[in-house]
C-alpha cells in the first residue's frame, strides 16, 4: 500500500471543493464544525481547540475575506473574548458545500460495488479513529 496516495486523494478532495465551493480547507472545516453543531456559538478559544488548532491560526483563518462573510464575531462586553458563529451566508454556503462533498464521494466511490464500500468504510473509520488516538496523546 502506498500511504501517500492518501494525500493525492486528498488534494483532488480539496480541489474539487475550492472549484466547486470556491472554499479552502479551514473554512470547510470551520464549516462543517458548525453544521454537526447545529451552528451553536462558540467562543474562538474553545472553537480553535475543537478544531485542533492554534487560536492565532483561527484567528488568520477567520481573517480571511472569504471567511469573514460567512461568520459573525462578537466581542464580549466583559472580557477580551470573542464569540463566532455562522451568519446567513455561511448557513447558506453549508448546503452548497455538502451537494457538493456528495457529488464528490459518489465519484470516488464510483465502480465499487457496495460491500467494498461498507468494507473501506470500516477500514477507514479505524483509521481516522487510530490517527486521532495517537494525536490526542
Amino acid at each position: 500500500m502506498d500511504v501517500l496516495s492518501f494525500s493525492t486523494i486528498a488534494g483532488n478532495i480539496k480541489n474539487e471543493i475550492s472549484r466547486k465551493c470556491g472554499l479552502n480547507l479551514s473554512q470547510t472545516r470551520i464549516l462543517l464544525y458548525f453544521y454537526r453543531n447545529n451552528n451553536t456559538a462558540l467562543k474562538m478559544g474553545d472553537l480553535a481547540n475543537k478544531l485542533q488548532i492554534s487560536l492565532s491560526t483561527l484567528s488568520r483563518q477567520l481573517q480571511q475575506k472569504k471567511t469573514m462573510s460567512l461568520v459573525t464575531i462578537k466581542r464580549s462586553e466583559t472580557d477580551s473574548s470573542k464569540t463566532v458563529w455562522l451568519n446567513q451566508h455561511g448557513l447558506a454556503k453549508i448546503e452548497e458545500l455538502r451537494k457538493a462533498l456528495k457529488e464528490i464521494e459518489k465519484s470516488l466511490l464510483n465502480g465499487l460495488s457496495d460491500d467494498e464500500i461498507k468494507l473501506l468504510n470500516n477500514v477507514f473509520t479505524k483509521l481516522v479513529q487510530k490517527t486521532e488516538k495517537s494525536t490526542s496523546i
